[in-house]
């Protein structure tokens, strides 16, 4: 038995009371004398006001056969004090931003002690942060519109973490990116000079020092912006006399209102469509077109690329395959029509209605089947008659050599679209066995 001297002397009036007690009592008294038995293990353990140097632990009281009397504390395995009976200790002289281990035991009267608790992991606060991050720099704007402005800055430093931007206008705060290097402003007037500057915030509501303050004037606005130049210019109903001049529209800010014509460098004309009627040509000359866009404000686009147009003869005095190789832009096609010997067909027969694939269209193909496969590929691009385009247009379908049946349709830029990948760039050079319409894509033979 522990302490039993002790106990004797402590408790010398309980013994003469046991002398005249019942047996239950000497059964208490005994259980007094000779208490082996641990308290419960603690649980329960649990840290708040956790601050960079200190925190509060706490946990539940824990239970005994006889009393619990005090519990001590242990940090990192190390016992750092007793709290009595008390079930919470503010522990102190912490490290900040640092983590630590907790655990607590149970003590009795006669020192018998719990079991550990389970380890409570605990880490402390960080330092207050009183840095402010450093200066936005290198403001600049962009995009600058009659209404609106674009602007960016370089990003600043912190001991933390840069949150937010904030954005002054004339020294008015108008908002907060954040953490965004960039700010659409808008709502501004035309014409008006305005002032502008950043400041940077942190994590913990630190703000730097302002950065450089610009000036932004808004434009004025007036239309000073240029429509994008015309393209996809091409020529059909070539005549030994005259020709039809289209192209694809321009795009503008506001709106295009007119189109200049170019023959050879001289304006010959303006229109507000998208096609127009070239007359009064010699036959079988050579002539180069350009279009310009202009818009409301007069403001002018670029220059289109140039379209070279070479008129016919007076009358029909070629046939096609004669057409085929006089033309520089189908000399693939020639040399293809030889290697297969589909050409004398072409010269003496018809009529026919040819698609001839220019070199484009056969760079873009790629290699070319041979043998029987090459001649029914080319065949595939001929049919009976001598149809224009705008009879093609009409008919809607065509069977070719092949007996594979052709689509003919019409796009938004009223060009005529051949199975659905084959567009007529030059369309009705007329034969005096057929007529010949020059396509930019090879019709495959499906």
């Amino acid at each position: 038995m522990k302490n039993v001297a002790a106990k004797l002397g402590s408790l010398s009036l309980v013994f003469l009371f046991v002398l005249f007690s019942c047996d239950d009592d000497r059964e208490a008294l005994d259980q007094l004398l000779s208490d082996d038995e641990a308290p419960t293990r603690v649980t329960g353990l649990n840290a708040s006001n956790i601050k960079p140097e200190s925190l509060l632990l706490s946990w539940d009281e824990a239970t005994d056969n006889i009393k619990v009397t005090k519990y001590e504390v242990f940090q990192d395995g190390v016992s750092i004090g007793l709290s009595g009976t008390s079930t919470s200790l503010e522990v102190a002289n912490l490290t900040a931003d640092t983590e630590y281990e907790f655990s607590v035991t149970a003590i009795d009267g006669e020192g018998n002690t719990s079991s550990m608790s389970e380890i409570l992991t605990v880490s402390t606060a960080k330092e207050e942060d009183t840095e402010k991050p450093s200066q936005p720099t290198n403001l600049v704007s962009s995009n600058i519109t009659d209404t609106s402005v674009d602007l960016s800055w370089t990003a600043s430093t912190d001991n933390e973490e840069v949150v937010n931007y904030e954005v002054f206008q004339n020294n008015v705060s108008i908002g907060k990116t954040e953490g965004e290097l960039s700010i659409a402003i808008e709502g501004l007037e035309a014409g008006i000079t305005y002032q502008f500057y950043v400041i940077a915030e942190d994590l913990a509501g630190n703000t730097s020092e302002q950065s450089n303050t610009i000036e932004v004037t808004t434009d004025s606005g007036e239309d000073t912006e240029a429509p994008s130049a015309p393209g996809n210019l091409q020529a059909s109903e070539i005549t030994s006399s005259s020709f039809t001049l289209s192209w694809s529209a321009s795009t503008d800010n506001e709106e295009v209102a007119n189109y200049e014509i170019f023959q050879n460098n001289i304006s010959i004309g303006t229109t507000s469509n998208l096609t127009f009627d070239i007359t009064g040509l010699d036959a079988t000359t050579t002539y180069e077109y350009t279009v310009q866009a202009v818009d409301a404000s007069d403001n002018i686009s670029e220059m289109s690329e140039v379209l070279e147009v070479t008129t016919t003869e007076d009358q029909a005095t070629q046939s096609v395959l004669e057409i085929i190789i006089e033309r520089d832009d189908l000399s693939t096609l020639q040399s293809t029509l030889e290697s297969t010997g589909f050409d004398s067909g072409l010269e003496e027969d018809g009529p026919f209605t040819v698609f001839a694939p220019n070199n484009t269209a056969f760079t873009a193909y790629g290699d070319l089947p041979t043998g029987v496969a090459l001649f029914r590929l080319i065949a595939n691009h001929v049919t009976n008659g001598d149809l224009s385009a705008a009879e093609l247009l009409a008919t809607g379908t065509v069977e070719s050599g092949t007996g594979n049946t052709l689509t003919i349709t019409e796009d938004t830029n009223g060009d005529l679209i051949i199975n659905g990948n084959a567009r007529v760039v030059i369309k009705d050079v007329q034969a005096t066995n057929g007529v010949v319409h020059i396509i930019d894509a090879i019709i495959p033979n499906e």
